[in-house]
């Protein structure tokens, strides 16, 4: 059986992200350029110009990866464009993670970007949606951490309950293997592997 391809959706979901991405760049050029070494806090400029590139970055390489699974297709490249459609559906680095630096309130160019990314989300996938509701309601920006001995105590007591949960749900049972899922199927293209 062949996958097909949902040339429809793509282009639909990269016009989308490219208009994302558009609206923050503009956001980002109205900030100021980088001025500390870096040691300020969140919310500071110096943390907001980080996240504000982060965001812009993120968006950018979401286009970027839909782009060349519509590419192969268009190509009439099926395997390829099967693997690139399946890199495409993973959700965008940073978005809305590059927030978490910025100050409050965030500019309604980023409001509008975020929200835009958040109508496509069901593409990424599971968690998306929720994070950008989370950024946008955020009071205040929460990285870097004022205590960095804090955060990574935290950060290994919840590495120890994880690896600690893990071993308590392991069976004595024999392993078996991870199912392994390949792109899912959808309709449109009905490209033929080269």
């Amino acid at each position: 059986m062949t996958q097909s391809i949902d040339l429809e959706e793509l282009a639909f979901v990269a016009a989308v992200m490219e208009r994302a991405h558009r609206l923050l760049v503009a956001e980002e050029k109205k900030l100021p350029p980088r001025t500390a070494d870096g040691d300020e806090g969140p919310g500071s400029p110096h943390q907001t110009l980080l996240g504000a590139g982060e965001l812009t970055r993120g968006a950018d390489d979401a286009v970027r990866r839909i782009a060349l699974a519509i590419g192969y297709a268009c190509a009439g490249l099926h395997a390829h464009a099967l693997r690139a459609t399946k890199s495409a559906h993973i959700s965008p680095r940073s978005v809305p993670g590059g927030t978490d630096r910025m100050a409050r309130p965030l500019t309604s160019g980023t409001i509008e970007a975020l929200k835009l990314v958040r109508q496509v989300s069901d593409f990424f996938g599971e968690g998306l949606r929720e994070n950008i509701d989370k950024a946008l309601a955020a009071r205040t920006a929460t990285w870097p951490p004022a205590d960095w001995t804090h955060y990574e105590e935290q950060r290994a007591k919840s590495a120890a309950t994880a690896v600690s949960a893990t071993h308590t749900a392991a069976t004595p049972t024999a392993a078996t293997p991870p199912a392994v899922s390949g792109c899912r199927a959808v309709s449109g293209s009905s490209v033929a592997d080269q």
